[in-house]
């Protein structure tokens, strides 16, 4: 079950009560029609207040993010395997897509299951294959993948293979779905338990959740967050990307993806995590933690400095939520994340699926107080809920709330190793000189 920040309250009901009846002349021509009845101060002022509120519409459905994920101009063919699949992904679901908005689903939450793709004719371990089936659906042998290009190391292969992946979701709305493709709201009858994500009229920054405090800024999505419509929540997302580019297996739970003895994360305690290659063979990953792991209260700003100099891109960022339990997942891009116009970013950057309560903003402009944008154009800064790349910044809730990461592909080696090792070589070399062998005689 998800918790934190993918199972917030839902208000989509106090939403309906306050919405006008459609007889009600438009705001504007309200404004108007007060200013011919000679009530000038209470007319400009119920004028300023529709501009502002219809500026923050305009500006929340024209939303362009600053930032981007720049990969290497070949990934298109690295990546030329992903649309055959994608489509085996949707195609091999449990159950099929013919029978997605007939089926009763009866306890489960998420729609489809998605199946695991692995390119070997045999898994390696079938006895954790199975258990994944629990949220990853049926063992899918023998799919395609493409051949590591020549010239390019295996660590960047896989990043890149990976965060294109990630990419190709950006935009697709948040909701608690295995498949971004399936859509709630056509299940027939009240087969389908869809959990609505939040509603909620007003934004909540991190700064205000700390200190126990309700939102104030207005919510620019809340009309459409409660809506039921294709999506995926955070660990699907991770789970997805990693399953489509690499074929690596995990669970898709917060709960599940990684886990702790005792439950939640807890000083000198390491969690594991269920993870198969594309071939089946268990992967042990590595652990990245903050300093204030396993304890209460936010990172301090700077706090995390050591920590993020030793993250990869694809790296998998868990932050904890209510009682220390982990409430959600981002994806760390590193240097593949830029501006929008490719430049190099000047904060760090993550990909998130998240409903943006609490709120997170594109800007580093935040008021330390509140936590909201300095200049108050909160529509202007806010994503829309769903697979978004975010700043990873002291001001926001990523970062206060970040307990550990699970770096999955293996780092490269650091080149002050490399070059010593190339150096060594021709000592080596002299010293021991290589010969050929000679050749055996017959006896």
């Amino acid at each position: 079950m998800r918790i934190g920040p993918e199972t917030r309250p839902d208000g989509r009901a106090a939403d309906k009560r306050n919405r006008r009846p459609a007889s009600h002349p438009p705001a504007v021509l309200r404004g108007v029609l007060h200013l011919i009845a000679w009530r000038p101060m209470k007319a400009f002022a119920s004028f300023l207040l529709v501009a502002a509120a219809m500026a923050q519409t305009l500006a929340a459905q024209t939303y362009v993010s600053p930032f981007a994920i720049t990969l290497d101009p070949d990934v298109s063919t690295w990546t030329s395997d992903f649309s055959t699949r994608s489509s085996l992904i949707v195609s091999e679901s449990s159950p099929v897509p013919a029978d997605w908005y007939s089926t009763d689903y009866g306890s489960s939450s998420y729609g489809p299951l998605n199946p695991q793709l692995f390119s070997a004719s045999s898994v390696a371990n079938p006895a954790i294959v199975s258990q994944l089936e629990f949220d990853r659906g049926r063992a899918l042998l023998n799919v395609p993948m493409n051949s590591q290009a020549p010239g390019v190391s295996s660590t960047r292969w896989q990043q890149e293979r990976l965060l294109a992946a990630a990419k190709s979701l950006i935009g697709t709305h948040y909701q608690h779905l295995h498949l971004p493709t399936f859509d709630p709201a056509a299940v027939t009858g009240s087969t389908f338990p869809w959990q609505p994500v939040s509603t909620n009229s007003v934004l909540q920054s991190s700064q205000q959740l700390q200190a126990g405090e309700s939102g104030t800024a207005p919510n620019p999505y809340a009309a459409s967050y409660g809506s039921a419509q294709p999506g995926i929540d955070c660990t699907d997302f991770s789970a997805y990307a990693y399953n489509l580019a690499l074929g690596i297996q995990m669970h898709s739970g917060t709960s599940s993806q990684i886990t702790f003895s005792g439950g939640a994360p807890a000083p000198g305690v390491m969690p594991t995590s269920t993870l198969l290659d594309s071939s089946g063979q268990v992967i042990t990953p590595n652990f990245i933690t903050a300093p204030n792991y396993g304890l209460a209260g936010p990172n301090a700003p700077g706090s995390l400095d050591g920590v993020i100099a030793q993250l990869q891109p694809g790296d998998l960022l868990y932050m904890k939520g209510g009682g220390g339990m982990i409430a959600h997942v981002v994806m760390w891009l590193g240097v593949y994340g830029t501006n929008a116009d490719g430049s190099p970013s000047t904060v760090p950057l993550v990909i998130s699926s998240h409903d943006n309560t609490p709120a997170i903003f594109d800007t580093q402009a935040i008021d330390p107080v509140t936590g909201y944008p300095l200049d108050g154009q909160f529509a202007n800064h806010l994503p829309p809920p769903g697979v978004q790349i975010l700043p990873f910044t002291p001001e926001n809730w990523f970062y206060q709330n970040f307990s550990v990461a699970m770096n999955i592909i293996p780092e490269p080696a650091p080149i002050a190793l490399v070059l010593l090792a190339l150096a060594a070589v021709p000592l080596i070399r002299r010293r021991r000189p290589w010969r050929p062998k000679k050749a055996s005689v017959p006896n």
